[in-house]
């Protein structure tokens, strides 16, 4: 495993609930979160860790099938406002091969720290209605190793996934975020796959699709921050 869960001192706790009052009395709808995660190899922190998949595309008599595409996703936690975090791509891979890509999936998800929280990784953003036959199969496979559905792969529709124009949004949204030398949001790092993709760039790519509507959504609705309510309270670790 490459990340580990921090949590602050007991005490703390204390510390959040003030948070919050704070945001309820100033109007802010978000408050940052309680834990955080650790890159064991970096060092490097971040508020959340997320995966997204874009399935491989459809077999055509041209032979232009697309690899499909699954990515793991970090917050980062610096010294700037949480709501203004960058995203730092950290793992990524390919196959045109959906059992194998899907088994690829569960592999990467345990290395980035799957059970370190119920939230980590309970789903990943992706299509939800392609492929559910295969994807219950290797599910039902999963479950027969620990007996109880927690290992399933779970697949959630990124925002505005129902919108006939989603992959123009999705590329507006992951192209948005290096428009600007000087507020870029995601970085590569050392992954090479999505950067060719990019940079070939064609219509529908699994890839694109996938990281664009990650980032679409993250950039809409902040998901690695607590959302603030009146009937919200504080437990210690159980936030």
């Amino acid at each position: 495993m490459k990340i580990k869960k921090l949590t602050p001192p007991p005490l703390h706790w204390m510390l959040y609930q003030q948070r919050v009052e704070e945001a309820r009395i100033t109007g802010v709808p978000f408050v940052e979160r309680q834990y955080w995660y650790e890159n064991l190899e970096t060092g490097q922190q971040y508020y959340d860790l997320f995966g997204c998949v874009g399935w491989p595309t459809e077999v055509t008599d041209k032979n232009d099938m697309r690899p499909g595409y699954i990515a793991i996703v970090g917050v980062v936690k610096d010294e700037k406002p949480p709501q203004d975090a960058v995203f730092q791509l950290l793992a990524e891979d390919e196959s045109k091969n959906l059992p194998t890509l899907l088994y690829k999936m569960a592999a990467l998800r345990c290395d980035y720290g799957y059970g370190l929280h119920p939230s980590l990784f309970n789903a990943w953003y992706g299509d939800p209605e392609a492929f559910v036959t295969t994807i219950a199969s290797l599910n039902s496979e999963l479950q027969k190793k620990i007996g109880h559905d927690r290992n399933s792969i779970l697949i959630a529709p990124p925002f505005d996934f129902y919108l006939p124009d989603k992959f123009e949004i999705y590329s507006r949204s992951f192209y948005s975020t290096g428009a600007e030398k000087n507020k870029v949001r995601f970085y590569f790092g050392k992954n090479e796959i999505l950067r060719n993709r990019k940079n070939e760039f064609k219509r529908d790519d699994p890839a694109i699709l996938a990281i664009g509507g990650l980032v679409h959504t993250l950039l809409h609705s902040t998901p690695w921050m607590d959302q603030v309510d009146d009937n919200m309270f504080v437990v210690e670790e159980g936030i």
